[in-house]
């Protein structure tokens, strides 16, 4: 039988039956390429072609950027210097909810594998690249992404991806072989960006809650480290309905990992975020002007401290925990009654001026402030003519303006926002402790970001609250507090015939050294300077602390020095502590991230500068400022209760309002003004100390002794003055006629000769009888007493 040839395939079934082994063996040698090129990317890596390597020193010797935080007297953080705000803490201070969820939303086997979670890759490269489902989180391990925080990311062109990833897994593998699983947890939370400059789990609990990590609960940990995944995206604070989503998807995770029971999710999903957001940097936060102050003092002492390795410790880098005078609840409450007292007058201010303005039509004014503005220099350094410049300042344009109740945007010109501005009323407060000189509130104006001139430091014409160095020189040059001067003008022909004139004009009658002070007649401070001399209320002035140029003429009894609020509050400290010059200090301690001490205030005895008699003459007759004179309203319309001296005192065309309180333990005191004198009430009535400065400072008190937590702190009651001073301030603060003063004298007059004839025969007998003191005390209680029950 004859064989039936064979069909031969055809070129279409040649080619059928041939692709198959083509592609394998392309398949294969692509991968065995791959591999070959992975190995050789990885010898590459590990050698050091693609950057150093970090080694087992570099690890072991991680040392992030920490900012350092200001604590107030009381242990609450008023701010932070810093390059980056990060503030470590140590593993003990995390609670477990934070390390839940952070596990269970960015690595699960965090607990299992050793840098690397070979078993989540395949889930990654299908679940999350082919699937796109994001919830399950990334391929990086907590300890990659580490790595990432600590070392960043280098730009490789194409090979970006790939070389930043073998970088990270082989640095993994090795932090991973040198810490402990807590500590990693620990290096991460202490690195991992927040968003808006924040880095660490403590720097974002106090921005977004204003607590501290261990203080936060479920959701807060869930919001927090739902932000990890995109920090602007779930930003609570910009996007609060996203942020809660994703808060809550976290919450989803915890129950899945078992960390968080089922049962809770429903009753959490609906829960508010309770963001309370607090920025303790720069403008933002509680005191703001004390943190630029101290800047410069606190760079000036870690000049002079080293560390171990020799290096200088840097103020931005170090993590130091600095512990200051403030308090922060006086702090608090001082700028509350400042910004509340400033946005009143602000409007009796605009109400008073209207459409007119204090410098009139003259535009010069303007455009010399305008000159000083940013936006003035870089047009001149633009290259700009003055007819250009002058036509884009007078180009109006949308704009944002501070108001004291916040910002608002408007239409107006650049030269209008200057104006505008120039009529804003700025304002300053500090207080000290009396005794020992330590700050407890500070307040350089209503608005740091907008107006960073510290007013608490700036000189400015202090008027009648220089006059109490006036009255203490007179008293030590021998005058009592009941001695009458005739309220009759005085010219000073040696200083181009100067001759001062009462605040209302009134020169008649007589007032008691008492009676002029508590009621600021300027006509009995001329009278008192002219009889004391120039020089020794200069002097008396220094003594007390005043370092500001004080003018050789008699016009200084009046207050024409600029002095710095600083400067006035602690001169006065001599009339509430016996007669010490103090010095204001702020900062008390330095330590390091660890706890180390490494500056500490040497306490300083203050020096006594006046006797102790005159200093308590000199506080009863400032009571009687406050009790009966110009300072009255702080009993009458604020009510303080507290024992209280001071001094109002009010500038030339009232550009300038003062008051200066001394309670039994603090000194304080506020101006308030425009940036320039020539911004003003034309009235007294509305520009005067007693009605700008005085309600901030009384409404300090006011507050400080009603809260329980300070009242201490601002004293009750006034050491008793002695019998012999007491006395001595027995009459009236104004007689009307010599007559007036002849029966004054006349009924006191026993009193006065008997208190003499029993001050000498003391003493020639002191060494005789000691007890001699203690009889003549009790006689002049009783001659107080028959003197109280006359008047």
């Amino acid at each position: 039988m004859a064989k039936t040839p064979s069909k031969k395939p055809t070129s279409k079934q040649k080619t059928k039956r041939a692709w198959w082994p083509r592609v394998l063996r392309f398949f294969l040698f692509g991968i065995g390429a791959a591999i070959v090129l992975l190995f050789a990317l990885f010898g590459a890596v590990y050698i050091g072609l693609f950057g150093k390597l970090p080694n087992a020193d570099d690890i072991k010797g991680l040392k992030t950027s920490n900012a350092s935080e200001i604590y107030a007297s009381d242990g609450a953080l008023l701010g932070k210097y810093f390059v980056q705000n990060r503030s470590s803490v140590s593993y003990a201070d995390i609670p477990q909810v934070v390390i839940d969820a952070l596990v269970a939303t960015e690595d699960s086997r965090f607990f299992e594998h050793e840098g690397i979670d070979f078993y989540s890759i395949p889930r990654v490269v299908v679940k999350t690249i082919i699937l796109g489902d994001q919830s399950g989180g990334g391929g990086s391990t907590i300890s990659q992404q580490l790595v990432k925080n600590l070392f960043g990311r280098e730009n490789f062109g194409a090979l970006s991806v790939p070389v930043n990833k073998l970088k990270e897994n082989i640095t993994a593998l090795k932090i991973e072989d040198i810490y402990g699983k807590e500590e990693i947890i620990t290096l991460y939370l202490n690195t991992v960006s927040f968003g808006e400059n924040v880095y660490g789990i403590k720097s974002a609990s106090q921005r977004f809650f204003s607590k501290s990590p261990s203080q936060l609960n479920t959701l807060e940990a869930a919001t927090l480290v739902g932000m990890l995944k995109a920090n602007t995206s779930y930003n609570p604070r910009l996007y609060p309905e996203a942020s809660k989503n994703r808060r809550n998807t976290v919450l989803a995770l915890m129950v899945r990992e078992g960390s968080l029971p089922a049962d809770e999710l429903n009753k959490l999903m609906d829960a508010p975020l309770g963001l309370k957001y607090q920025r303790m940097e720069g403008q933002f936060g509680p005191a703001p002007y004390l943190r630029a102050h101290l800047e410069p003092e606190l760079k000036s002492i870690l000049g002079n401290l080293k560390k171990p390795n020799g290096d200088l410790y840097n103020l931005y880098a170090d993590g130091l925990r600095i512990r200051v005078s403030v308090d922060s609840r006086l702090q608090q409450m001082a700028e509350d009654q400042l910004k509340k007292h400033l946005a009143k007058l602000q409007t009796d201010f605009n109400n008073h001026w209207k459409s007119s303005k204090p410098w009139g039509k003259d535009d010069s004014f303007l455009w010399k402030e305008a000159a000083k503005s940013v936006r003035y220099q870089r047009l001149k350094a633009a290259g700009k003519t003055e007819a250009e410049i002058r036509a884009n300042f007078n180009a109006k344009t949308s704009m944002m303006r501070y108001t004291p109740q916040g910002m608002e945007v408007v239409e107006m010109s650049p030269l209008d926002s200057v104006a505008y501005h120039q009529m804003v009323l700025q304002a300053s407060f500090v207080a000290m402790d009396s005794h020992t000189g330590k700050v407890l509130a500070y307040v350089g104006g209503a608005d740091f970001g907008h107006f960073p001139y510290d007013h608490v430091q700036s000189k400015r014409q202090v008027g009648s609250t220089f006059k109490p160095f006036v009255y203490a020189t007179a008293l030590e040059a021998g005058r009592q507090p009941c001695d009458f001067i005739e309220n009759d003008p005085i010219i000073f022909s040696n200083y181009g015939n100067w001759s001062p004139e009462n605040s209302g004009g009134d020169s008649s009658g007589y007032y008691s050294i008492r009676g002029g002070l508590a009621n600021s007649v300027n006509i009995i401070a001329a009278r008192l300077i002219a009889e004391a001399g120039i020089e020794p209320v200069r002097d008396m002035a220094k003594r007390a602390g005043i370092t500001a140029n004080l003018p050789r003429v008699p016009a200084i009894a009046l207050g024409v020095a600029d002095i710095s609020l600083m400067e006035i509050v602690q001169s006065y400290a001599i009339f509430g502590n016996g007669g010490q010059a103090i010095q204001p200090w702020f900062i008390e301690s330095i330590e390091t991230a660890t706890g180390e001490k490494i500056f500490e205030r040497t306490p300083v005895k203050g020096k006594y500068v006046i006797d102790g008699d005159i200093s308590r003459t000199m506080l009863s007759m400032l009571e009687t400022v406050v009790d009966s004179g110009t300072a009255r309203s702080a009993r009458t319309r604020f009510g303080v209760q507290t024992d209280l001296a001071g001094k109002t005192g009010t500038t030339q065309n009232n550009a300038d309002g003062w008051f200066v309180a001394i309670t039994p333990n603090v000194v304080c005191g506020a101006w308030v003004g425009g940036e320039s004198p020539k911004i003003r009430f034309r009235s007294t009535a509305l520009g005067q100390g007693a009605a700008t400065a005085l309600p901030i400072v009384a409404g300090w008190i006011r507050d400080a002794e009603k809260d329980s937590r300070v009242a201490k702190t601002i004293g009750k009651n006034f050491p008793e003055a002695s019998y012999e001073i007491q006395l001595s301030l027995i009459c009236p603060l104004y007689m009307s006629s010599q007559s007036d003063i002849f029966l004054d004298n006349l009924f006191n007059r026993d009193a006065r000769k008997e208190r003499r004839i029993l001050r000498e025969q003391a003493k020639e007998e002191q060494s005789k009888d000691p007890a001699k003191e203690e009889k003549e005390d009790r006689w002049m209680k009783r001659l107080l007493d028959k003197l109280k029950k006359s008047e």
